[in-house]
């Protein structure tokens, strides 16, 4: 029998030498860090999932919290729109108001109203500081004699309709 050399460079692997040179050993080995590599990775990808549905959350609530802001936006637009209308009802009836007063002061005559009207919407200011101390140019305090001329034609018809 030949002798065994203990200074063999490529000594054959002996499974059961215990120097955990055994492929059984080493395939369990690598599979035991593979196992713990993937549930390291698994729970890292549970992690990053929890926090992307936090993210996802947090937007989320920061898109509908814009779109709350936006609809209240909108509803104060059209809330000045409605406000800015009534003012315009309310600017235009003061300025048909100031034109008739000077009308009824004969500072104006009654043809001149429209034009008057615009001046006034247009400058209001202006147009008191025309007319507020203009002297009168029609005489508004003598009736017309057409009135009473209608007023008879009035008793005229009444009188006839009793039959």
């Amino acid at each position: 029998m030949a002798e065994q050399n203990d200074n063999n460079p490529n000594p054959e692997p002996n499974p059961n030498n215990g120097n955990g040179s055994d492929p059984l050993d080493k395939f369990n080995e690598i599979k035991t860090k593979y196992e713990e590599t993937i549930s390291a990775k698994d729970k890292e990808i549970e992690e990053l999932k929890k926090k992307l549905s936090a993210k996802d959350k947090e937007v989320d609530d920061t898109i509908q919290n814009l779109n709350d802001e936006v609809n209240t936006k909108l509803e104060q637009a059209e809330e000045i729109k409605r406000l800015q209308a009534d003012v315009n009802e309310l600017l235009h009836d003061k300025a048909e108001a100031l034109v008739d007063k000077y009308i009824q002061q004969g500072k104006l005559v009654p043809a001149q109203r429209e034009k008057a009207l615009n001046m006034c919407l247009t400058d209001q200011d202006m147009f008191i500081s025309l007319y507020e101390d203009a002297p009168s140019i029609v005489d508004t305090q003598t009736k017309p004699k057409s009135r009473k001329v209608l007023g008879n034609v009035d008793k005229m018809v009444d009188y006839f309709k009793k039959d």
